[in-house]
């Protein structure tokens, strides 16, 4: 029953609604959470039977809290209903408000346009005024400038026929102010036929002006000061005239000065105008600036730039003969012509450059005017003005000097005995054709660096590099050739006698002496030459080719000295090892004769070539040689114990010969040769060791060289010791079982090595 009255209609929120409310009045009270639950409720307050003796309490506490809500709520609704009236009537007074307040804003604006009405009007008879004012003042000071120019031309008139030109000139300068000011004025008679009026003066002048100087041109002998005065003033005529006078002028008066030098150095009429005589043109040109500047330098003002502008025009005339010179000569150019004739441009070119970029009066004008030719005021524009003309003969040009050095080249190698001088220094006992060639060389690039141009450098590096190489060959050419040997173990068959052992010590001293040189000539055109053709600059492969020859000489005097001791060799490996009984004190005859041999050589080695390749020799020789005395000691057949006795003796002779042989060739001996010879002569010294170990204690050997990396051949090592073929059979059996299993492999060839040795 109290289920079905407790189950009665609940008024539920949505969750924000829920959460306003608990914002707005937040409340602890079981009773105003949203999940109330109305039986867990009454189950908390009354959780037992004896609680329910308090329940009259609870209910009465109830009912009083309930009256009290009825009496709060009816008096919020009392509140709510009088603030709904008050609030009506304060919207209808803030309406009355904005309606009176629009009222006078209406007000407002009407009489603000009226205002600005009344100023219109007022500003309409202001501006009348001042327009009016305006053209009054315009006016009179039009009549002003039209009296004043009416009175200049009627002035400049005058002075024109009486040749005033001082005063004309500064005249005419005003009038040209005061006529740009009657631009607008056209279609006017008065201004039309001033204008007019003073046009015809204009052509007067410069009529009477032209006439003065041709008859100063027209007389002999230097012209009076009082001549020069009135020039100085038509020169002032002009430059108010403007700039197409001034242009006209100048170049009258270039043409003027080069009437002479057209005739006399005409490309096809007499020598002056040949290729041979180029460097008469400029010095006909530095007499011309000479008389310029003791004459006619006070006469043209500065910034007329007439020095630098009939240099301009000598540098045209000069390009267009040199042109045609070349043109006609082109199948007859010599190359020391050539040279000459660009080699003099560049340095005349050079030369006026400085002195129109430099410290000169036209320079100083020409750092702040625009010169007459357009070209920029920082720069003369005189480089290459005349020598761009060689361009297309450039080519031509470098295949001249490629004849050239080939011709010489050709001419060295004819000349040249192939001997050297056997006085000099090691290092100076190089062929005569060598220095000759760069000398010519050394020629060919100072002639190309005087020319100032990378690209003909560039191209000439090329033919140095190709007939630096075709020299290598032609030195290369005078070693003698190594064959093949029929037998591989002796070295390729060499005989050289006192001249050609000298021989081949010159070929390696002369390809020496061209690296190096080639290194400075490589160094110089690098110094000299542009960047962007520097990255290109390469002669490295010349360098190489003259280190090819070096290799090859050296391998020819290797070659030489293991033929001549290849017969102690031979009588080595003849020898009756097995049969000696004793053991001598004494190096061996064939090793005596070897060392000898070996101990000659190097001095004249030592005299004939630099410490360097004393150097190098001996590191090739001991490369070469060691290896077939080791393959002549595998050669001896059942040497025995005391034979590999007295070889390790031999083998020890020969170590400290060839530990030697630097000093005995006037080198000193690097760390490197000396580490050389005692890791090839171990080789050696080991292979003895081995045959002279007792053979139960060949095993212990053998895994000891297999551990430092010594390669080891035991079945010739078996063969020197006198193994017979069958127990060598069984031992190398037991040995490759070693190096697969050291254990096993050890125990069989301890119970091989139990065998007779015979």
């Amino acid at each position: 029953m109290a289920s079905s009255a407790l189950s009665t209609d609940t008024l539920n929120f949505s969750p924000q609604l829920e959460a306003a409310l608990q914002e707005l009045s937040p409340s602890t009270d079981p009773l105003d959470s949203p999940c109330f639950d109305p039986i867990a409720h009454i189950n908390r307050l009354f959780p037992s039977e004896e609680s329910l003796s308090n329940v009259d309490t609870y209910a009465a506490d109830l009912e009083k809290q309930m009256v009290t809500l009825d009496e709060e709520v009816l008096q919020t609704v009392r509140q709510q209903t009088s603030a709904g009236s008050n609030a009506r009537k304060d919207l209808e007074s803030g309406k009355a408000a904005m309606a009176e307040l629009f009222q006078k804003v209406r007000e407002i604006k009407g009489k603000a346009e009226r205002s600005e009405q009344m100023v219109h009007e007022i500003c309409r008879d202001i501006k009348s005024l001042d327009y009016a004012k305006r053209h009054l003042t315009l006016t009179i000071t039009a009549l002003k400038r039209l009296q004043m120019l009416v009175t200049a031309a009627e002035q400049l008139s005058v002075m024109t026929r009486e040749r005033m030109y001082v005063d004309a000139a500064n005249l005419l300068q005003a009038v040209n102010q005061l006529l740009s000011h009657f631009e607008g004025y056209s279609g006017i008679p008065k201004v039309d036929d001033l204008r007019e009026q003073i046009s015809e003066i204009r052509t007067t002048l410069r009529t009477q002006v032209f006439e003065d100087f041709n008859q100063l041109s027209s007389r002999e002998g230097t012209p009076q000061p009082s001549q020069l005065d009135t020039m100085t003033g038509a020169c002032a005529v002009v430059d108010a005239l403007g700039p197409d006078v001034r242009k006209e002028m100048v170049s009258w008066f270039s043409n003027w000065q080069f009437a002479p030098y057209k005739h006399n150095f005409q490309p096809y009429d007499g020598e002056a105008g040949s290729l041979e005589k180029t460097e008469l043109r400029y010095a006909w040109h530095r007499q011309l600036l000479k008389q310029y500047d003791e004459l006619f330098t006070q006469l043209f003002p500065p910034s007329w730039q007439v020095a630098l502008t009939i240099t301009r025009d000598f540098c045209a005339i000069t390009h267009k003969h040199l042109d045609e010179t070349l043109d006609q000569s082109r199948g007859a150019l010599d190359v020391s012509v050539l040279t000459h004739a660009l080699q003099k441009t560049a340095e005349f070119e050079k030369e006026m450059d400085n002195r129109f970029s430099n410290g000169s009066t036209d320079a100083a004008v020409a750092s702040s005017d625009v010169n007459t030719n357009g070209t920029s005021p920082s720069s003369s524009g005189l480089l290459g003005s005349i020598s761009n003309c060689f361009d297309k003969y450039i080519p031509i040009y470098v295949s001249l000097e490629d004849k050239s050095i080939e011709e010489a080249l050709s001419k060295l190698v004819a000349d040249e005995t192939w001997t050297a001088s056997l006085g000099a220094r090691a290092d100076l006992r190089v062929f005569d054709s060598s220095k000759e060639l760069f000398i010519a060389l050394r020629r060919s690039f100072k002639r190309s660096t005087a020319l100032h141009m990378s690209s003909v450098l560039f191209e000439l590096h090329k033919v140095w590099a190709k007939q630096l190489r075709a020299y290598a060959k032609k030195v290369d050419a005078k070693l003698p050739t190594l064959g093949q040997p029929t037998d591989p173990s002796l070295p390729p068959p060499c005989v050289l006698d006192a001249d050609g052992m000298q021989r081949v010590c010159a070929v390696v001293n002369t390809a020496k002496y061209c690296s190096e040189t080639t290194s400075q000539l490589e160094e110089s055109i690098l110094k000299a030459i542009d960047t962007e053709y520097s990255e290109r600059i390469d002669l490295s492969l010349v360098k190489e080719e003259f280190q090819r020859v070096v290799t090859s000489g050296m391998r020819v005097l290797v070659a030489y000295l293991e033929n001549k001791i290849s017969p102690a060799l031979s009588a080595m490996s003849r020898m009756k090892w097995e049969a000696m009984d004793d053991l001598s004190d004494d190096t061996s005859p064939y090793m005596i004769e070897l060392v000898t041999m070996a101990r000659e050589m190097l001095p004249m080695l030592g005299e004939a070539l630099s410490a360097l390749y004393v150097r190098f020799f001996c590191d090739k020789f001991v490369e070469s040689f060691v290896p077939r005395l080791i393959g002549s000691i595998y050669r001896c057949k059942g040497i025995g114990e005391v034979g590999a006795q007295q070889m390790q003796v031999d083998v020890g002779t020969l170590k400290e010969t060839l530990l030697a042989l630097p000093a005995l060739g006037q080198a000193s001996p690097t760390g490197y040769y000396t580490k050389l010879v005692s890791n090839e002569m171990a080789k050696a010294e080991q292979v003895l060791k081995l045959v002279q170990t007792p053979e139960e204690m060949l095993e212990v050997t053998v895994e000891e060289m297999r551990g430092s990396g010594i390669g080891i051949d035991l079945q010739k090592i078996l063969e020197l010791k006198g193994v017979k073929k069958a127990d060598s059979e069984r031992l190398l059996e037991a040995y490759k079982l070693m190096t697969a299993s050291a254990s096993e492999g050890g125990k069989k060839i301890k119970n091989i090595f139990n065998l007779n040795i015979s």
